[in-house]
């Protein structure tokens, strides 16, 4: 499964229940006013077919969830959930380095294997795509993935940026110096 997939169910999977309850909410709210409503009862009830199957897609990336997260041990699980989930207690995650070169490849490897957590599940990139991303707040979590995934990307190349430039200005700098000595003997020795 395509890992940016797995970063948008692992960030919308502590909201999926929230989910559930606003869709329950619209439904209910149709179908109360479906007496004020003066369109067709075929496109009323069709409507209220759709969020229905919505739930139901939500609901199952819910339980492939879970039986993704199954695979993971305590330390693992604290590390997702400090990135994904922030659903412990601030004093839970004190043992835990985020600033360090392992942690961030921890992170890169426990996305992988939650991917491939979630294939075995029954939650493929295909069926992610042609269930989840017709919803509204899938798209916009995918996006919100990609702007993150980008963001660190961007600064990267601007720090990186900025070394070179800086090293350019280095040797312009030497190599002006070396001008300038050079240009000196010769003018004495002359």
């Amino acid at each position: 499964m395509n890992v940016l997939y797995a970063k948008v169910a692992l960030y919308a999977y502590a909201h999926l229940d929230a989910l559930c309850a606003q869709i329950d909410e619209i439904v209910e709210k149709k179908a109360f006013s479906s007496s004020m409503n003066f369109s067709p009862a075929l496109n009323q009830f069709e409507d209220i077919i759709g969020l229905t199957y919505q739930k139901q897609v939500v609901l199952s990336l819910k339980l492939c969830c879970m039986d993704a997260l199954k695979g993971f041990n305590d330390r693992e699980m604290l590390c997702l959930d400090y990135k994904y989930f922030r659903t412990c207690k601030k004093s839970e995650y004190e043992g835990l380095d985020t600033a360090s070169r392992a942690y961030f490849r921890l992170q890169v490897r426990l996305a992988e294997k939650f991917a491939k957590n979630l294939e075995k599940a029954g939650f493929n990139d295909e069926r992610f795509k042609s269930e989840c991303m017709t919803m509204e707040f899938f798209r916009e979590m995918l996006k919100r993935v990609k702007e993150r995934e980008n963001f660190s990307r961007k600064n990267k190349t601007a720090k990186e940026k900025a070394e070179i430039k800086a090293l350019k200005e280095k040797i312009a700098k030497n190599a002006a110096h070396k001008k300038e000595k050079s240009s000196g003997r010769a003018a004495l020795s002359a």
